[in-house]
């Protein structure tokens, strides 16, 4: 009897929230008792902040899709990395309820964009400016609830603007902090690099390579101890062929950093095949955010 109920449960709640996966399900789940693994205050505090808000949509408005994205961004902050507060596009024109795929950029109202996106640059100042170190969890309250506004953006919610509501407050508070004189907010040290590939090929491009010159900097004039560097791939393909070409894609960054002077013995490499998905997809998808390596400073 009390299987029959848990399975009329799920069943019940797949139909309020829509065309709900099972990948969704595993995300917000795995949040629910994620512990950070390494990382700062700040990733600690962004970790925290994705946690609550992932169980917010997926419990109380039984949104599992808008859960499990808040979910996948704080399961990546409990390995430690710096994630960013994702960025307003403008959605094609006559869109409405759910434009696009939430991801690193989320589709609203073109006559929403520049409000949002001017509170991002905001945001992003007070963040790369000091706000990560000397006051984590308030930064990492604040960007939960910059992105939880994107969605509310995203969703056209016709009531309730949580988040629109609490962010000026918020944002206020951070704004004051940003205006301190200069030595109260020290200078912070970008920990997490992001390195894109073409399709099927693991060379380093020209933009590419400013990035990488631009972590080799930022790791010889702070210090660190190791790069750790993570090569990844989407999902087309073998399973096998895919872990030797996520393999190849963290060598070629790893060579790179050498070339512009950073020690070999200073650098680790691994692969993590089709893993650790920046855009999730479906097995066989050409996703060109997934054929990558992320750089760590630690």
């Amino acid at each position: 009897m009390k299987a029959t109920k848990y399975i009329l449960m799920i069943s019940t709640g797949l139909a309020l929230s829509g065309c709900t996966s099972f990948s969704e399900i595993h995300a917000v789940n795995d949040m629910r008792t994620v512990k950070p693994q390494g990382g700062t205050p700040f990733t600690h505090g962004l970790t925290d902040e994705y946690r609550r808000l992932s169980n917010w949509q997926a419990d109380d408005h039984v949104m599992w899709m808008d859960g499990a994205w808040f979910a996948r961004k704080g399961l990546r902050a409990a390995k430690g990395e710096v994630v960013m507060p994702s960025a307003p596009i403008a959605a094609p024109e006559g869109a409405w309820l759910r434009r696009g795929e939430l991801g690193e950029v989320v589709q609203i109202p073109a006559d929403r964009v520049n409000e949002l996106a001017a509170a991002r640059v905001r945001l992003m100042a007070y963040l790369d400016g000091g706000g990560r170190t000397l006051q984590p969890i308030k930064a990492a309250h604040a960007q939960g609830i910059y992105d939880c506004w994107l969605l509310e953006e995203w969703e056209h919610y016709a009531s309730g603007k949580y988040c629109i509501k609490e962010y000026p407050g918020l944002e206020a508070q951070f704004m004051t902090a940003a205006a301190k004189p200069a030595t109260s907010m020290a200078p912070t040290v970008q920990k997490n690099f992001q390195v894109f590939f073409a399709f099927d090929r693991s060379e380093v491009s020209e933009d590419a390579a400013q990035v990488i010159r631009k972590a080799a900097d930022e790791a010889k004039r702070s210090n660190v101890a190791v790069l750790k560097l993570t090569g990844h791939t989407d999902s087309s393909g073998t399973n096998a062929y895919n872990q030797l070409l996520s393999e190849r894609r963290a060598h070629a960054v790893m060579a790179e950093l050498v070339k512009d002077g950073v020690p070999a013995s200073e650098i680790a490499t691994i692969g993590d095949g089709e893993d650790g998905q920046l855009v999730p997809t479906a097995d066989g998808v050409r996703e060109p955010q997934n054929r990558r390596t992320t750089i760590i400073l630690q």
